[in-house]
């Protein structure tokens, strides 16, 4: 019993150890995730949908100034920490609140860990800094980047050479 009570403590030690990361909140008026990019705000939206897709987020909730997406998490570290009785995966969310500016809108991501998600038990663990703030600011520089680089132009026809066909004799 005493050796088993040591193995599960050193497992939680080394678990919980993996799970530390610098907590640094990304450096924007917010302190989380954010971008001004000139589009508008549904543009904006189609376009982190269809990331949000890629990535196997599920819509949870669109109105006029927010997009809300989740998928259950595939973090061991939060599962351990944040799972409960009712449901012992708790969801990765990450809610994207849109403010027209103009002809820009700013956009700013807040990530979360919700443990009971979709029930009236919700805990919400805020995700401010970290690995996943990282990369979720990188992506919308990347989003405004790709939005505000104009396409390039057309490129012009070229006529097909064709050799002339030889006559029938």
């Amino acid at each position: 019993m005493f050796i088993r009570n040591c193995t599960m403590a050193a497992v939680l030690a080394v678990v919980l150890a993996g799970c530390q990361t610098a907590a640094q909140a990304p450096n924007t008026a917010s302190g989380k995730p954010e971008v001004t990019i000139r589009a508008t705000t549904a543009a904006i939206k189609a376009r982190l949908l269809s990331l949000a897709l890629d990535k196997r987020f599920n819509v949870t909730k669109d109105t006029e100034y927010l997009l809300q997406v989740e998928k259950p998490s595939e973090n061991f570290g939060a599962a351990l920490l944040l799972g409960s009785k009712y449901d012992g995966i708790p969801a990765e969310r990450i809610v994207f609140t849109f403010a027209p500016i103009g002809d820009t809108t700013r956009v700013v991501a807040a990530g979360m860990f919700v443990t009971n998600p979709g029930s009236a038990f919700e805990r919400i663990t805020p995700v401010n800094g970290g690995e996943g703030a990282v990369r979720t600011q990188q992506t919308l520089d990347e989003l405004k980047i790709s939005m505000e680089t104009p396409a390039p132009p057309p490129a012009a026809p070229v006529a097909a050479a064709r050799k002339p066909a030889k006559p029938a004799t």
